[in-house]
C-alpha cells in the first residue's frame, strides 16, 4: 500500500529500521544521524568485497568487485610501504574516470590518508597551487597529465604514480609506473579510523579566484550515503513498490568527473 510522505519517512527511519534516524551530538552540535551507518568509509568499500558480479565497465573492460578489492589492497600496500604514507597525509588523484580512479579513491580513504581530488582540466599553475595548498605527499596522474603535473611535483617535491602510461609519454625521473607497484596479492594494511578523521579534499572551480579546497570527514560521507538510501526508500513507500525490481542490477552511467562530488559520491560511492 503507498504511503503519504510523512508515513513514509517514519516508516523507513523508525526504530528498528535499517535507516533508523536518531539525535546525536557531534563537538557539541545535535545531529539527526543513521544509526546503523558505517564509522568509515573503509567498512563500505570492504562490504564490497562479499559481492558477486561486475562493479564497473569502462569501454570494453569489465572489472568484478572482487578485481577492484584486490586493486585496492594492492595500491594501499604500496602506498603505505611503499611512499610511507601515514594516516592523515595527503594523497592527489588527478585522471579522466578510469576505473584506476575508482580504486585510488578507495586505497587511500582505507589506509586512513586524505584523497584530494584534482580537476583533470586544470593546467600546470594550477597543478602547482593545490599541489602546494593541499600538502599532497604523493600525485597519482594517468598518461595525458603527466607532462603538466611533472614540474609541479618536482615543487612540491612529491612523488609521482602513473596510470596507463601511454606510448609517447616521458616518465619522469624517480615517478613509477602502476603496474610495477601494485602487486595483486599484497595484503591492505591496517589502520584505526575515526568517523571525524579527515577523508576527502574536493576543490571548488575557481570561477572567481583560486580554488577552495572542501574538506569532508567519514562520517559525513557515509551519513550522506544513508541518505541517499533512505530518499531512494521512501519513494518507494509512497509508491506502495521497491525501485530495485526489474530484470537488471541497479546501474549509473556516469557522464560527469569522479573529481566532481556528484561523480564521487551520490554515483561512485552508492554503487
Amino acid at each position: 500500500m503507498a504511503l503519504g510522505y510523512e508515513e513514509a519517512v517514519a516508516a523507513v527511519t523508525g526504530a528498528g529500521s535499517p535507516l533508523e534516524v536518531q539525535p546525536k551530538t557531534i563537538d557539541g552540535v545535535e545531529y539527526r544521524t543513521f544509526v546503523h551507518a558505517p564509522q568509515n568509509l573503509r567498512q563500505i568499500f570492504d562490504g564490497a568485497r562479499t559481492k558477486e558480479g561486475t562493479f564497473m565497465v569502462y569501454e570494453d573492460e569489465r572489472w568484478s568487485f572482487t578485481q577492484v578489492a584486490e586493486e585496492v589492497d594492492a595500491l594501499g600496500y604500496a602506498l603505505v610501504h611503499t611512499y610511507g604514507i601515514q594516516k592523515g597525509d595527503r594523497v592527489a588523484v588527478a585522471m579522466r574516470n578510469l576505473p584506476e580512479w575508482v580504486v585510488a579513491f578507495a586505497a587511500i580513504l582505507s589506509v586512513g590518508a586524505v584523497s584530494v581530488s584534482f580537476n583533470a582540466w586544470w593546467t600546470e599553475d594550477e597543478f602547482d597551487y593545490a599541489m602546494e595548498d593541499s600538502g599532497a605527499k604523493v600525485l597519482i596522474v594517468d598518461g595525458e597529465r603527466v607532462d603538466r603535473a611533472t614540474a609541479p611535483i618536482a615543487r612540491a617535491g612529491a612523488e609521482m604514480l602513473i596510470v596507463r602510461c601511454k606510448p609517447d609519454t616521458v616518465v619522469p625521473p624517480g615517478a613509477k609506473l602502476w603496474n610495477d607497484v601494485v602487486i595483486v596479492g599484497n595484503p591492505l594494511p591496517e589502520v584505526e579510523i575515526d568517523g571525524e578523521d579527515y577523508a576527502t579534499i574536493l576543490y571548488t572551480s575557481g570561477t572567481t579566484g583560486r580554488p577552495k579546497g572542501a574538506v569532508s570527514t567519514h562520517r559525513a560521507i557515509a551519513q550522506a550515503l544513508m541518505s541517499f538510501s533512505a530518499s531512494a526508500a521512501v519513494q518507494s513507500a509512497r509508491r506502495g513498490s521497491s525501485m530495485l525490481t526489474g530484470d537488471f542490477p541497479p546501474s549509473f552511467i556516469l557522464i560527469v568527473p569522479l573529481f566532481h562530488v556528484t561523480g564521487c559520491i551520490p554515483v561512485m560511492m552508492t554503487c
